[in-house]
C-alpha cells in the first residue's frame, strides 16, 4: 500500500509537469515580441549648437545624461567661452583640452563596461568653474 502511495505520487508529478510544460509553451506561441530599436545612431543629428551665455559659460551637446552607447569610444563634444580649459573626468582618468577660438571643443573617450559618469569642467582664465555631469552607460545587450 504504501508503495502504490508513492509510485502514484511521482505519477502525478510527472503528468502535472508535462501538463505546465505545454501550457507554457502555448503561451510562448502566442506572445508578440516587440522589433528592437538600435542604441543609437552614427547619424549626426541637425540640432541647434547651445550657445553659452555669462552664467552659464559650459554647453554639453553629446553625449546626453544616460545615454546608453553599444561603442566604446564615444565622443565629448559642447560649447564654452574662449580660453576657457575643459577637463573631462572619468573613472580611467581626465583629459584637458583647450577649446577653438569659437568655444567649440570635443573630444574621444574610451567607456568602461556598464556605467560610469563624465564630469566636464570649464574653467575660465579668471578661474571661474562650472561643471556638469552625465551618466554613460556601454552595453552591448539589446532592448
Amino acid at each position: 500500500m504504501k508503495a502504490e502511495k508513492v509510485i502514484l505520487s511521482f505519477v502525478a508529478i510527472f503528468v502535472g509537469l508535462v501538463a505546465a510544460g505545454i501550457a507554457f509553451y502555448l503561451y510562448q506561441l502566442t506572445k508578440t515580441v516587440p522589433s528592437p530599436t538600435p542604441l543609437s545612431t552614427n547619424k549626426e543629428k541637425s540640432v541647434a549648437s547651445p550657445t553659452p551665455d555669462s552664467s552659464n559659460f559650459l554647453a554639453v551637446e553629446s553625449p546626453r545624461d544616460e545615454e546608453v552607447f553599444n561603442k566604446k569610444v564615444i565622443v565629448v563634444r559642447g560649447k564654452t567661452v574662449s580660453g576657457s580649459t575643459i577637463i573631462v573626468t572619468s573613472e580611467d582618468g581626465d583629459q584637458v583640452v583647450t577649446p577653438a577660438k569659437n568655444g567649440d571643443f570635443t573630444l574621444s573617450e574610451t567607456l568602461p563596461d556598464g556605467t560610469t559618469l563624465l564630469q566636464i569642467t570649464a574653467i575660465l582664465p579668471n578661474g571661474e568653474e562650472k561643471q556638469v555631469v552625465r551618466t554613460v552607460t556601454y552595453s552591448t545587450e539589446t532592448f
